[in-house]
């Protein structure tokens, strides 16, 4: 028994330095910041399954209850210690984190009371599947935005196609008010195309998160548009990976007109490159694309589809 807790302690200490690593090491600028955040709010359960679990398994010769209640003590301490502790180390405190923390040790205090102390079946079938399901449930969202940065890779240079609901993941709304959905009109290529609806007076429109996409080797880039009403001026913004929210002269900033009905834009990648005024555009680290009207246009109705580089 003594060995085994020892080891149960050598294993603790190992998750807890790695746990360390993970909770203060900063991040920084992410090319994809939305997989990163969904993955370590998952990454929050099966932390505390393991550590809270390890925990318990130390502190079990101490007695059933002392260990359950001084395990769970000692893990909402840590998680919120780690929650104080990470605006100082350029990471972003969270309730949201504590919250997914409480529902690890959760899993893991209740899987050992009932496998460890309890002999009927059917309790620990209950528990199993309870565990198992939550678990997908809480991997579900990062295992979907996976999916779409797995997708956004196949497609390239494919940026926009509208034939899979894991494009919503990469194409999303900007501004409040605004709201986009797949519709079968004014199709150029497959069954969809994106509809966007923008609000009036702001920066309504939709964007694009390219995740650092090479776009060295295209000459343009091709935009199908439809413009449900009147003649209105469209702005496109892309920005690459180099700075964090480069300001206006250090990114690349068109503006283009919309006739009423179908539009192409072929817009040259060589004019994107040379935009920013002070250096050239990193075309091997384009991180995003934002399509929006200027604050002084009424709502819209338009269309989006076939979104591609040109060789």
């Amino acid at each position: 028994m003594a060995v085994l807790k020892q080891t149960y302690l050598i294993v603790l200490i190992i998750v807890l330095v790695l746990f360390s690593l993970l909770a203060f090491v900063p991040f920084g600028s992410s090319a994809n910041p939305v997989v990163i955040a969904k993955t370590m709010d998952a990454g929050h359960v099966f932390a505390f399954i393991l550590l809270s679990g390890l925990f318990y398994l130390v502190l079990e010769t101490y007695g059933k209850w002392r260990a359950l209640l001084i395990s769970a003590v000692i893990s909402v301490l840590l998680m919120i210690v780690v929650e104080l502790i990470q605006p100082y180390v350029g990471r972003t405190a969270s309730f949201a984190d504590v919250q997914m923390g409480l529902l690890g040790v959760f899993l893991a205090l209740s899987g050992m009371l009932v496998w460890r102390s309890q002999t009927r079946r059917l309790l620990r079938v209950t528990h199993l599947l309870f565990f198992v399901l939550t678990l997908v449930w809480v991997a579900q969202p990062a295992w979907s935005e996976w999916r779409a940065f797995w997708l956004r890779d196949q497609q390239f240079p494919v940026l926009g196609g509208f034939e899979s609901g894991l494009e919503k993941k990469l194409w999303k709304a900007h501004g409040k008010g605004t709201t986009i959905s797949f519709s079968d009109k004014h199709v150029v290529e497959g069954v969809n195309s994106l509809k966007i609806e923008t609000i009036g007076h702001t920066w309504s429109g939709v964007r694009y998160a390219a995740g650092d996409q090479d776009w060295r080797g295209y000459q343009f880039l091709k935009i199908e548009l439809y413009n449900a009403g009147l003649p209105f001026m469209l702005n496109i913004r892309i920005d690459d990976g180099v700075r964090n929210s480069p300001d206006y002269g250090d990114r690349y900033d068109g503006q283009y007109r919309l006739d009423a009905g179908d539009n192409t834009l072929m817009i040259s990648l060589a004019e994107v490159e040379n935009r920013p005024k002070s250096r050239l555009l990193a075309m091997n680290k384009i991180r995003k694309m934002i399509l929006f009207l200027s604050k002084k246009e009424t709502p819209r109705e338009f269309y989006l589809d076939d979104i591609r580089l040109i060789p």
